[in-house]
């Protein structure tokens, strides 16, 4: 059933028609006699058809009407006249009519003519739609199409090809389309024979309305009617230009990333996802001794050593899901020829369209790093003089030997022994440091060679070694272990043509029993080597806790005299030197005490050696020089004859390369005349390093003061020794002194003493004069000098310069 309005001006008429139609099975929509009316009613019902009168009321007649209701509104139109004039004709022809009935008809043609217009309006309603929908679709479309008839003329153009081209659709139509479509390098003929559509990508350099010419693909197909009649032509282009640049940009960056690639010093691999080898560098291939192509057949994987393909794993799949552009680990590579090597690993995830695509590796030789590291390594745990472990490789040895104690469900039991060589410091000293450089390695050769697989021996600086001993059984197998390392090491050991005696001592803690980390093992350990050494040298000794308070003691002595100078806690007392015959003072040895808070006056034999361990004799020493220099001056003259002061050199202070300049400042701020000053210096100092021990002595007499050996007669100094060194006075040692008058031997010693003085008329002084059969025997053998209880006793400064006063 269609929808039908009816445009006549006769009403009778209309209404008969009405019927007709509806007998007809169709239905009125509206009857109307005269244009506006029909146009309204058209438009407002929109009727499947419209049956017009040509000759209807109103100014405009019913061809008029039908413009716009067929035209505009796409509503198909049957025209009904009694006129068939050829004018009327051909007027109602130009509006494309869907049909054309003369008056009167049959109902029959009616029925024919209402069913065909319907049909074909259907159809072109359908045709319209599609190409509104083939519009709309080229006007979204970013290629610019053209479409042109079988004269080559432009028909239609999308907004693409109005952006491209410079031209508007408007200003196209019509137009032959070699006009609108300008191209340099390809003719775009109006017509081509054929059905296959031709293209060309990159072929062609458009020139634009403007004159700007473009780079384009196209292409072009015919349009052919049922009967393959060409009606015309459609040509799709877009404009390359960017892609081109975009393409050649890529292409230049390929080329520079390849010779990148190629010729970079860093091995490069491009390696797939699953990864097997894509792509190598030169320096790749060299870094693992294989060629390319033995390269590009295996995987990274299998490249790798295999305790660090897991390690490797774990570090891919952390890169691919994390989100990460890149990762750096080091991991070590199995070349051609069997050897590992070390490389620095960077990975790159490279991505294509937003995904994963290849991994790119970039790995360094870290080969040669390692085994320096690994050198460094081992010598910040190694002494380089013996290749035992140092204070670091000791300090990390026990940690680990502690740790595993603690772990062990049965109670594990650690030694440790801290050694050290006796009087090593005189071999240094006499025999040069090669000689005690290569008797420490000797003896490290010896520890090394008498301990235990996982024993630990270590050198801490000088001749101080430690061992670490785990799994021991107590102290007595501590013991014995460390009476086998003495009697091992005091084996004698040869040195050109001298055999070299050496002995030890030794202190042993116990982990767990006296400590509970290395600083503590060690400081008991040291407790008990200081007291092997106070008791003869060359012994063991187990460490106690009674070791402690007297090691604690030495530290609070060190700690009182660090400070005790500052504090005027240090003074100097003094005895005579008297001449035997006359019994005339003529000099004053002046001796250190210390006012201690506590424990009252103490004597250099309570803190001395304490001092020179320290390393404070230097300042203390220096100290006591200043002070006896500036005592000397306010002594009152004795017979029209000042004293001299005599000032003892410590073994530290002697050889302290300050000493020149200190002995110098002193005598400049005092005033006291150089040869005032009597600088003693023990017999044993002068042997050790008699080179730098007669430099040293040179430069002091070069200030005038005087030079006195001390404690003559305890060493083996030779006349050749005593001619280099030129002294001023030899004092001959207390302890060679108290058994003359009983002991021959002490009596022959001070003779020949006297003698050698006599022989390079240097002058004598006997030290601890006690007695006066002493006295007298020293007398009758020339001696000119003493010193001692029997002549005075020691005063301090005050009581000194007083009983000058008085004598």
């Amino acid at each position: 059933m269609a929808a039908v309005l009816i445009v006549e001006d006769e009403a009778i008429v209309a209404l008969d028609l009405s019927n007709q139609i509806q007998d007809l099975g169709h239905k009125v929509v509206g009857i109307a006699d005269n244009a506006d009316a029909a146009v309204r009613l058209a438009t407002q019902h929109r009727p499947d058809v419209v049956l017009m009168d040509v000759v209807i009321k109103g100014n405009r007649d019913g061809i008029e009407a039908a413009r716009p209701i067929q035209n505009e509104l796409g509503i198909p139109v049957i025209f009904l006249t009694a006129f068939s004039d050829t004018q009327t004709v051909d007027r109602a022809t130009q509006v494309g009519p869907f049909g054309y009935l003369n008056k009167p008809f049959q109902i029959r043609e009616l029925r024919a003519a209402i069913q065909l217009a319907v049909y074909k309006g259907q159809m072109e309603a359908g045709l319209r739609e599609s190409e509104q929908w083939f519009a709309s679709a080229l006007r979204c479309v970013g290629d610019g199409v053209v479409a042109s008839d079988e004269d080559g003329s432009v028909r239609f153009m999308n907004p693409a090809a109005e952006r491209i081209t410079g031209w508007t659709l408007a200003e196209a139509v019509g137009k032959p389309v070699s006009q609108i479509l300008c191209f340099a390098s390809f003719d775009m003929e109006p017509s081509r024979p054929g059905n296959e559509p031709a293209s060309r990508e990159f072929g062609s350099v458009m020139v634009t309305r403007s004159g700007r010419t473009i780079r384009t693909d196209e292409s072009s197909a015919p349009i052919h009617d049922r009967w393959g009649r060409e009606l015309g032509r459609v040509t799709a282009f877009r404009d390359v230009s960017e892609r081109i640049r975009t393409e050649q940009s890529l292409r230049e960056s390929e080329q520079r990333f390849r010779s990148a690639f190629d010729h970079a010093p860093t091995g490069m691999a491009l390696v797939a996802l699953d990864g097997k080898l894509e792509q190598v560098n030169k320096a790749f291939c060299e870094l693992l001794g294989y060629d390319a192509r033995k390269l590009l057949s295996t995987t990274q994987e299998r490249l790798s050593h295999p305790e660090d393909r897991s390690l490797e794993r774990q570090h891919l799949h952390r890169l691919f899901g994390s989100g990460l552009s890149s990762i750096q680990f080091e991991k070590r590579y199995r070349r051609a020829d069997g050897s590992t090597i070390w490389g620095l690993v960077s990975v790159s995830l490279l991505r294509q369209w937003e995904r994963p695509w290849r991994y790119l590796y970039q790995v360094s030789d870290l080969t040669e790093r390692r085994r320096v590291e690994a050198e460094l390594a081992r010598l910040a745990h190694q002494d380089s003089l013996t290749g035992l472990a140092n204070r670091a490789g000791l300090s990390q040895e026990a940690e680990r030997l502690i740790t595993l104690a603690g772990r062990s469900r049965a109670p594990q039991q650690i030694g440790v022994i801290y050694m050290d060589l006796d009087r090593f410091k005189q071999v240094n000293d006499t025999l040069g440091h090669e000689v005690g450089d290569r008797l420490l390695q000797v003896v490290a050769d010896r520890l090394r060679t008498s301990v235990r697989e996982g024993d630990c021996v270590a050198r801490l600086g000088g001749d101080e070694f430690v061992l670490l001993l785990p799994e021991v059984h107590g102290e007595a197998d501590v013991a014995a272990i460390a009476e086998k390392l003495r009697q091992q090491v005091q084996q004698p050991i040869a040195f050109e043509d001298n055999a070299l005696l050496v002995t030890t001592s030794m202190g042993v803690s116990l982990f767990p029993r006296d400590g509970g980390d290395l600083t503590t093992l060690l400081r008991c350990a040291d407790s008990a080597l200081y007291e092997a050494k106070a008791e003869g040298r060359d012994s063991v000794q187990m460490f106690h806790h009674d070791m402690l308070a007297r090691l604690q003691e030495r530290f609070a002595v060190e700690r009182g005299l660090r400070f005790a100078v500052e504090r005027g806690e240090l003074s100097l007392h003094y005895q005579a030197v008297m001449s035997i015959g006359g019994e005339q003072p003529v000099a004053a040895e002046a001796l250190l005490r210390w006012q201690h808070p506590e424990r009252g006056l103490l004597s250099p034999a309570a803190f001395f050696d304490i001092a020179e361990d320290s390393g404070l004799s230097l300042g203390i020493g220096s100290w006591v020089v200043r002070r006896a220099c500036q005592d000397a001056m306010a002594w009152p003259e004795i017979g029209g004859r000042a004293l001299a002061v005599c000032v003892n050199l410590s073994s530290r202070q002697f050889r302290s390369s300050q000493l020149v300049g200190e002995v110098a400042s002193a005598l400049r701020e005092s005033g006291l005349p150089p040869h005032r000053l009597w600088l003693e210096i023990g017999e044993k100092q002068l042997q050790v390093s008699s080179g730098q021990s007669l430099a040293v002595l040179t430069a002091l007499k070069s200030l005038g003061v005087q030079i006195v050996i001390d404690d003559f007669g305890t060493g083996y100094s030779s006349l050749a020794y005593l001619k280099r060194f030129a002294p001023m006075t030899l004092k001959i040692d207390r302890s060679v002194v108290s058994g003359i008058v009983d002991d021959p031997d002490d009596a022959a010693i001070v003779r020949a003493v006297i003698g050698i003085a006599r022989s390079l008329k240097v002058g004598v002084v006997a030290k601890g004069v006690e007695t006066a059969a002493q006295r007298d025997l020293l007398e009758s053998e020339g001696c000119a000098g003493g010193q001692g209880w029997l002549y005075a006793p020691t005063r301090s400064a005050a009581d000194f310069s007083e009983w000058l006063r008085l004598h």
